[in-house]
């Protein structure tokens, strides 16, 4: 559920204008879910208090509403303190103000009307907890991000020598693993957004961005996919209008040339997707959820097939260390493919666990556990990643092991799901899997 911040700024010296307030809440910086102020709205409670004849009013803009907030309750409590005087039959002592508004706009302030005049008091804004890039005709983006997307995209932050060295060094040791143990691996690295609908997005890409810098260090004979083109001109929308990842129809393609890569058997993709269907739906996503109110748009989702039917085990951490296995006997393919992906792959699943009839997925960004390897034994192995990570270079040994243990020392451990129904060929590594939470 979406978290918002509000920030609240001073504007005037009130008491320059013959008035004093003050208010309690909204706090600055004050946390708030969309849930509360959607049903409840934002509470608006403090005083006012009038150092003139005149009279005043209080009020809230909100794009273009204006609301009056009544001056109704007793605040004895700033009469004797602010005052200095006696609360009691005080003709001021009803100098307090408390209530609930729902906000159609993240933006707002307080003003104080007196003899015709509006004085704005307050500015205030609803935040969410990272920014949200907005550009042409609604299209959303991430901005301010942690692994610096504007900045990446521009140029302005390079992949660093240090972090080509280490990717190069990754990349050779992956193609080197391929050949010596004869398993086909390819390297998926999700494009942004912005590279793919470059149209909507405000700032041109640099060709010194990382992942330019990137393109030039894989290996020619390392399988390797950055479907940069092939989103653009998918029949159907690839990726999601207020969300950083694809749509299902751009995970779909991305699971069709990633099974073209991995697999000699000869897979008409097309054929098993052939009768899919989707029906519309409107969807916030992590970047709409972000924004107050929230934006939301109509995106195609598939209705005749959930992968979640098909899982066996979960582990259920969140993030990095979750592990998900998949059978499916009537997938086109008897291989079995495992994954040490990122977030992409998550959509993937409803698609590639139909080709595959086993899918084991880590979540490690492309960090390799050759431990996890060895207990799986697959056919084929998928690193999946997402452009914007990669300002910083996979580990070609890491162990998911250190990640659980973090998340039990951290106390975030859920009950796994196991199946009471599992291939026998995947009893084995679950049973490992499973050893790895106690």
């Amino acid at each position: 559920m979406a978290v918002y911040s509000i920030k609240t700024q001073r504007v005037t010296e009130s008491s320059k204008q013959g008035f004093q307030w003050h208010l309690d809440y909204p706090s600055k910086d004050q946390k708030i879910d969309v849930a509360e102020l959607s049903d409840q709205g934002l509470l608006f409670q403090g005083w006012v208090l009038n150092d003139k004849k005149s009279s005043i009013a209080l009020v809230l803009l909100n794009g273009g509403d204006v609301l009056k907030l009544q001056l109704t309750r007793s605040r004895p409590d700033v009469i004797s303190k602010v005052l200095g005087q006696e609360a009691d039959d005080h003709p001021q002592l009803k100098c307090g103000f408390s209530q609930y508004i729902k906000l159609k706009h993240s933006s707002f302030s307080l003003g104080i009307v007196q003899g015709g005049k509006f004085n704005e008091i307050l500015t205030g804004s609803i935040d969410g907890q990272f920014q949200v890039l907005k550009g042409k005709e609604n299209w959303l983006f991430l901005d301010n991000d942690t692994n610096k997307s504007v900045e990446q995209h521009t140029g302005k932050l390079k992949l660093s020598r240090t972090a080509q060295y280490q990717w190069k060094d990754y990349l050779v040791s992956l193609n080197d693993y391929s050949t010596e143990k004869g398993i086909p691996v390819c390297l998926l690295v999700a494009p942004s957004k912005e590279m793919v609908f470059d149209e909507y997005y405000p700032h041109v890409l640099s060709k010194k961005a990382p992942i330019q810098s990137l393109l030039k260090l894989v290996p020619k004979t390392l399988d390797f996919l950055f479907p940069v083109e092939e989103l653009k001109t998918l029949e159907k929308r690839s990726f999601r209008v207020c969300d950083t990842h694809w749509t299902f129809h751009g995970a779909r393609l991305a699971s069709q040339l990633l099974a073209c890569k991995l697999s000699d058997e000869s897979i008409d993709t097309k054929e098993v997707f052939k009768n899919d269907i989707y029906r519309e739906r409107n969807v916030t996503g992590d970047l709409g959820s972000k924004l107050f109110p929230p934006h939301s748009h109509n995106e195609e989702r598939l209705v005749n097939f959930n992968y979640r039917n098909k899982v066996v085990f979960d582990n259920n951490i969140a993030n990095f260390g979750r592990v998900i296995v998949m059978n499916n006997d009537e997938a086109a393919t008897s291989e079995t493919l495992l994954i040490f992906g990122s977030s992409s792959s998550y959509t993937m699943f409803h698609y590639i666990c139909r080709i595959y009839s086993s899918v084991v997925f880590v979540h490690t960004a492309g960090n390799i556990d050759h431990e996890v390897i060895e207990k799986v034994e697959p056919d084929c192995i998928c690193l999946q990643t997402n452009a914007r990570f990669i300002i910083k270079a996979p580990k070609f040994e890491d162990s998911i092991g250190e990640y659980i243990n973090q998340k039990k020392q951290n106390g975030e451990l859920l009950e796994a799901f196991v199946a009471k129904s599992i291939a026998e060929e995947s009893l084995a590594y679950i049973d490992y899997f499973k050893q790895l939470l106690r």
